[in-house]
């Protein structure tokens, strides 16, 4: 059986560094190259060298990767992204904050090339039994709010995986034929699909995010900590693998696991 072939965005960065640790070292993968916005040049990971390049058509044509896993910002990402489908790469995306129109554009270069990709607001397993947890919870409890923090690095919020939070408590409580319940006194910034979302961006943090659930005389708190980025490497590389047998945008690690 061929390896997979990987070729990492944002190789130099805090994400990209892991994940290509983690591809070198998974016995079913290779790691080919990486992508940065500087002049081409080599890097060594884990006493590999590895070719970096500034351009993906030129990274494409002479490495032939299979995917492009992609944890940068969402203006440099929707242009990689794009090339790497448009030459047939399967992307899997990590990077959040595209607007609802490149999201679409992504669909449709898709659908033309017959290809998947994966895009996850989090790729930990943790953080999607959180989320999973938290559907559950608001059948039954009426207010909640999310509090989500990050890295001082961290460029959008609220985060993709609040939002997420958010719009699977709506679902769950629209199944069940419950009322989305808000107070008019929340100090949130944010509010998606009737849940007030509260964002911070301090040093110290990695990725962490608390759903607290209240009712009449009690309280539950449904937390996730992410305190390093190892734990979101078990989840880019089943996301690695599974997009090889995919076609289109699967939205959310969710609906490889469950």
């Amino acid at each position: 059986m061929n390896s997979i072939r990987v070729l990492v965005a944002g190789i130099e960065g805090k994400m990209g560094s892991h994940v290509a640790m983690a591809v070198h070292n998974a016995s079913d993968m290779a790691l080919v190259g990486g992508i940065e916005n500087k002049e081409d040049h080599s890097i060594h990971v884990l006493g590999q060298e590895i070719p970096v390049y500034r351009d993906i058509a030129k990274a494409v044509q002479l490495l032939r990767p299979d995917v492009l896993v992609d944890f940068t910002h969402a203006q440099a990402a929707q242009q990689t992204v794009l090339a790497a489908i448009e030459h047939g790469v399967r992307p899997v995306v990590g990077t959040t904050g595209f607007t609802q129109a490149a999201m679409e554009q992504f669909v449709q270069a898709l659908d033309a090339h017959k290809i998947g990709a994966v895009f996850a607001p989090n790729f930990a397993i943790g953080a999607l039994l959180m989320i999973r947890a938290a559907e559950m919870a608001a059948r039954y409890l009426p207010y909640a709010e999310i509090v989500e923090y990050h890295h001082e690095g961290k460029l959008d919020a609220p985060s993709g995986t609040a939002k997420k939070t958010a719009l699977q408590i709506a679902s769950s409580r629209e199944e069940a034929g419950v009322t989305t319940t808000s107070l008019a006194t929340s100090a949130a910034l944010h509010t998606i699909a009737g849940t007030p979302i509260h964002s911070v961006r301090l040093p110290g943090f990695v990725a962490h995010q608390e759903v607290i659930f209240g009712h009449a005389g009690e309280r539950l708190t449904i937390r996730h900590d992410s305190i390093s980025r190892d734990s979101f490497m078990p989840g880019v590389l089943l996301a690695v693998r599974q997009v090889m047998n995919v076609t289109g945008l699967i939205d959310g690690l969710e609906h490889l696991l469950f």
